[in-house]
């Protein structure tokens, strides 16, 4: 039976922000008292960025951030230190702020950055080192929706939407004139909560489809195989 989506609609971005903040912060509380360590999977991009703000300006003293270990759903082939690196990104924007221990971050990227196919391999080995089956379980999975339905970096046509036996890939992303490295749908899929966070005008068509049930598209067939938290604000939602 599809899974249908749930939706947290605020009026605002900023409530938005808050609202996915809130339910972030408590998810991850939770896993900490039953598990002891907290696992979580974030996504790139400005809008993140903004939560990501929103968590360590607010959220600074709502749980022990330190029992908190942060991977990354994709990133983009290019060094820690670009300014388009979304551990570049996450870096200043939460870990420290939060006070994160570096040991806690896990970034996609080695330091060279010369070799994404060994990145991926090796960052496969690491999610090995405490998965206890033969996919990861992540606490919670933040994710973002392009306009054409992609999440992390699995776009639509691409060949990562098909690897069924892989943890992270390297996708070839032709539109982007690109390759990016990509968690894969079986990670996403199994995760302990998905949280989408979608902002703005331009996504309303894409969250349109979502409520409507279309499975077409990546995110699509995420949100209809699972359950998944969805925290979007008026523009993106419509009336």
């Amino acid at each position: 039976m599809p899974s249908t989506p749930e939706f947290h609609c605020s009026e605002t971005a900023s409530e938005t922000f808050s609202a996915c903040a809130a339910f972030l912060a408590e998810r991850l509380a939770e896993a900490i008292r039953e598990r002891g360590v907290a696992r979580m999977a974030l996504a790139g991009g400005s809008t993140p960025r903004r939560l990501y703000l929103t968590l360590a300006e607010h959220f600074h003293d709502a749980l022990p951030w330190d029992r908190v270990e942060f991977y990354f759903g994709d990133e983009r082939n290019v060094p820690m230190d670009h300014p388009k690196s979304n551990f570049l990104m996450a870096r200043q924007a939460l870990f420290e702020p939060l006070g994160i221990p570096p040991h806690h971050t896990f970034p996609m990227v080695s330091d060279h950055q010369s070799d994404p196919e060994r990145d991926a391999r090796a960052y496969e080995a690491t999610l090995h080192r405490w998965a206890a089956s033969s996919v990861p379980r992540f606490d919670v999975a933040l994710l973002g929706m392009g306009e054409d339905g992609h999440f992390a970096s699995l776009f639509p046509d691409t060949p990562a939407l098909n690897e069924r036996h892989r943890l992270v890939t390297v996708n070839p992303v032709e539109k982007l004139h690109c390759h990016r490295l990509t968690l894969t749908a079986p990670v996403f899929e199994q995760a302990r909560d998905v949280v989408f966070l979608v902002i703005g005008a331009e996504k309303r068509p894409a969250v349109a489809r979502i409520r409507e049930g279309y499975t077409d598209l990546p995110a699509e067939r995420l949100a209809a195989g699972r359950p998944t938290d969805w925290f979007v604000d008026r523009s993106s939602f419509g009336p």
